[in-house]
């Protein structure tokens, strides 16, 4: 039989009466040894040579601070931990993954002057916070690159939105969510045995409800064959996960995604796209171009049949092979935008946001980034809903 749970309250079962402190010998003239009713003790001896000082002795830590209370749920969640939404970042080397994740603070603060909507991001703990103050302060303000990531970073954000409602009467509606990514280095998908990453980066995959892949359209063939490997050997392990614990979806992968086509801004991917006729410019605000919503997927297609070529395809192939294809979604993102004119309007003789100083990359103007919280705000839907590609910007 197990013993029963302790109850600081009562008194050992092999004590006689209430339990004595040491050095304290009962006897016929102590009344109270005996008849002493439990919590009724007379004053005890001081035991703090033996035991060390109580609780009121030690010296206060904190500076008598108020009590710190867990984090909250966001507006409008009503069961947090059903609304937690697990999504894996996913790239090869240098694909701008932490960059990405850093620049997503700024998008929220400029989302109310591009649309009706308005999202505002706070870290769940203090590494999260820590890095999204890190990647406003060097983005924005130092305007520099944020540092690769080196190992595995697991990062928690609440977001609270007020978004316009579909219907005539255009209302806004509050809803919020808590987002789980991890920012690993992509020195992680490599398919080396010897890396003690990648059981752990699989395992993250392998419970992520949607992933967000990016896409690098300027990988050198050399590097571009490197992105194939680590995208093919992933999938192969992950599906086989997957598979043996018996959650595929209509035999693929379940998972939802957002591929995005990173560096937009670049005008080895810029020019070519407009060249083509994918990119379309708004008339207001910063008059920044954009590749429309509805053709993004049909931009990746060209992006891998005319500029990228053969290992670009296969990427393709395998995205499409492993996830159910109304399960995907494409958006063309740059996480630093354009360069904008002192007027801060885009012009297309000088769009470039990126120089060399001193033989370090450097971001010209403010970011403007593009297509940041857009594929993670549709990802989310997506896995709400258990729909597919409705959402595209």
């Amino acid at each position: 039989m197990t013993d029963p749970y302790y109850d600081p309250n009562e008194p050992p079962e092999d004590a006689v009466g209430p339990s004595e402190p040491p050095g304290h010998t009962a006897s016929s003239s102590d009344p109270d040894a005996t008849t002493a009713p439990w919590g009724s003790l007379p004053p005890q001896p001081d035991t703090t040579a033996a035991y060390g000082p109580g609780p009121s002795s030690y010296p206060s830590a904190d500076g008598h601070l108020e009590p710190l209370p867990i984090p909250v749920a966001p507006t409008g969640v009503e069961n947090p931990a059903s609304d937690r939404v697990r999504i894996g970042l996913w790239g090869a080397p240098r694909s701008g993954k932490t960059t990405y994740l850093a620049s997503m603070a700024i998008a929220a603060m400029q989302q109310q002057r591009h649309s009706r909507s308005n999202w505002v991001i706070g870290g769940m703990n203090p590494e999260s916070i820590e890095f999204l103050n890190d990647g406003v302060t060097q983005l924005a303000i130092q305007r520099r690159f944020p540092d690769a990531t080196v190992g595995l970073q697991p990062l928690s954000w609440s977001f609270q939105g007020d978004e316009p409602t579909a219907g005539p009467f255009r209302r806004n509606r509050e809803t919020g969510f808590i987002l789980e990514v991890q920012d690993v280095t992509g020195e992680a998908f490599r398919g080396d045995e010897a890396n003690a990453l990648r059981p752990r980066v699989l395992d993250q995959l392998a419970r992520s409800q949607g992933l967000i892949y990016l896409f690098d359209p300027l990988l050198d063939s050399q590097r571009a064959g490197e992105g194939l490997n680590f995208l093919y050997s992933m999938l192969t392990e992950l599906n086989a996960r997957v598979r043996d614990a018996g959650k595929l979806h209509r035999n693929r992968l379940p998972h939802h995604v957002s591929v995005c086509i990173t560096k937009f801004d670049n005008p080895e991917v810029f020019r070519p796209a407009v060249e083509a006729g994918w990119v379309t410019q708004s008339q207001e605000g910063n008059r920044l171009p954009r590749v429309p919503g509805h053709q993004a997927d049909r931009f990746f297609q060209w992006m891998c049949d005319d500029v990228r070529g053969a290992s670009a395809r296969l990427v393709r192939d395998g995205l499409a092979n492993f996830f159910h294809p109304t399960r995907i979604s494409y958006y063309a993102t740059s996480a630093i935008g354009f360069r904008l004119n002192p007027q801060n309007v885009f012009d297309y003789r000088n769009y470039l946001n990126v120089e060399v100083v001193d033989g370090v990359r450097r971001i010209c103007t403010s970011p403007v980034p593009i297509n940041v919280l857009e594929p993670l705000i549709d990802l989310e839907k997506r896995i709400r809903s258990g729909g597919s590609k409705l959402w595209q910007r």
